[in-house]
């Protein structure tokens, strides 16, 4: 660059100096030559070395900002990632529902109140039901309350816990044998009574 300037001092004062004459036409003809040599030369020099140290990148920072971009497409992953699962689970419980639907009313008169399925490395599904009300418009009318004692109470509540949990494994066989799956993947609950209401 300093060559380049120099140069340009020197054919500036040299074009002042020369007289009009031929031979200034032949003085302008090689000073644009040595000009054209000199503002050149960086291309030369670019061509005269070797392609991969053409750029010199040892200098320049790729990585700044890399992790957190890689940080936040993890998240994101992860985020479709929970939100697909979530939908595929939605997806796999309303069609076990309706599978089972007709098999559970005829056999147990229960309906499906709630299902939800995970399909980690097997297929799970946790299913709620209770019983079919047909009249669920209708108004319940209330019925006066027996005088209960304690002792009958208990014998009572173990007695139905019992039928409660005979009945829960009839309806897991059934709905294994409706799905098709071990019955340890399914978990049956039965609706309490008068919670939703």
């Amino acid at each position: 660059m300093t060559t380049l300037i120099v140069f340009l001092l020197i054919a500036v004062i040299l074009e002042l100096l020369l007289p009009t004459s031929t031979m200034k036409r032949y003085a302008d003809l090689i000073l644009g030559l040595i000009m054209m040599i000199l503002i050149l030369q960086p291309v030369f020099d670019l061509l005269n070395r070797e392609p991969e140290t053409w750029f010199d990148w040892g200098d320049f920072q790729v990585t700044e900002g890399v992790d957190e971009m890689e940080i936040a497409i993890d998240e994101k992953k992860s985020e479709i990632q929970a939100s697909h699962d979530a939908y595929i689970s939605e997806q796999v419980g309303a069609r076990l529902g309706r599978e089972a639907e007709q098999a559970l009313e005829d056999d147990f008169n229960l309906g499906i109140k709630e299902i939800s399925a995970a399909t980690d490395t097997e297929l799970e599904v946790a299913v709620v039901v209770g019983e079919v009300d047909e009249q669920e418009a209708e108004t319940v009318a209330v019925q006066p309350v027996d005088e209960i004692s304690t002792d009958d109470a208990t014998e009572t509540a173990d007695h139905t816990r019992t039928g409660e949990d005979r009945e829960t494994e009839e309806v897991r066989a059934r709905l294994a044998e409706v799905w098709q799956i071990e019955e340890s993947n399914i978990d049956v609950s039965l609706e309490e009574e008068g919670l939703n209401e």
